[in-house]
């Protein structure tokens, strides 16, 4: 199974807007009428209600009639709006760095009684992209001591590939993120998978705790599983675990971003396409971590 690390795929950002003019007709007015309203952008009920937020969302669904499409746009779109605002950084986590976290952990270290991840992270946003069909959205099993399910929208349905995460830490101190999965050339769209907000100043316990009673985490019975290395998301806390991991790491880094290398083939080429080389390339600046 490919595990594609070359470049960075076609990001969530990119296939939600639908043309490259869309954020200078509405991000700037959703900031005025939030400041104008005394209505914090970062809180995400409060976003979704504003009236410029409604207008870029009516838009965006007359892109795509489906009408169980509207929540999913509203989630995204929020840090869609966050990544332009703050000019965040899409970042591309290699295999070996995944491999490297998930065996050894790590944390930010403490600053006086406040540890630095509110200092790092708040006030930022990105998208992390992990490596192609490494990590996987699985339909959790009917065991309590799990917790809820992470993937509860998709029972019966098989195992999506879990393409990466939206964050944004906002400056009250909470992190939201939510996962992208099924990225696939043969089909439109994506999944969104959000999760509860979370303080960031919690984040280093679950760097460094356990994702799943009694052990496992990221275990997955996926066929050829051991074989590829592949690892599986079945609870929000494994969400925790593995953004927490990716995170601290960016926050160490500061990896920069750079315009993306000229790819084997055109942005926009889908995957099942003739002239296909590889995943479809991202248009955006991004970082290596």
């Amino acid at each position: 199974m490919a595990i594609h690390d070359a470049y960075a795929r076609l990001t969530p950002y990119e296939l939600l807007l639908p043309d490259a003019a869309f954020p200078d007709r509405h991000f700037p007015g959703i900031g005025e009428e939030a400041a104008a309203r005394g209505v914090d952008p970062a809180n995400p009920a409060a976003f979704v209600m504003l009236g410029q937020v409604q207008a870029a969302l009516a838009e965006l669904r007359a892109e795509d009639a489906a009408p169980e499409s509207a929540n999913d746009h509203g989630s995204v779109l929020f840090f869609v709006y966050h990544l332009w605002r703050t000019e965040g950084t899409v970042v591309l986590t290699q295999q070996k760095t995944m491999r490297a976290l998930l065996s050894g952990g790590t944390e930010l270290p403490k600053d006086g009684r406040q540890s630095l991840w509110s200092k790092e992270l708040g006030g930022r946003a990105g998208y992390v992209q992990l490596p192609q069909h490494l990590v996987w959205l699985e339909e959790a099993r009917n065991d309590p001591q799990e917790g809820r399910d992470v993937s509860q929208e998709t029972h019966g349905n098989p195992p999506e590939s879990v393409d990466g995460f939206l964050w944004f830490g906002d400056s009250h101190g909470a992190l939201h993120l939510t996962l992208v999965a099924g990225m696939r050339g043969d089909r439109p769209g994506f999944s969104v998978v959000p999760v509860p907000p979370l303080p960031l100043d919690a984040m280093s316990d679950w760097a460094t705790g356990p994702a799943r009673e009694g052990g496992g985490d990221f275990a997955t019975s996926l066929p050829g599983a051991e074989l590829d290395g592949l690892l599986g998301i079945r609870t929000p806390a494994e969400v925790f675990k593995l953004a927490a991991l990716i995170l601290a790491r960016l926050a160490r880094e500061r990896p920069q971003a750079s315009p993306p290398p000229v790819a084997d083939r055109p942005p926009g080429t889908r995957e099942d396409s003739p002239a296909a080389a590889g995943p479809t390339p991202s248009a955006l600046p991004y970082a290596t971590l």
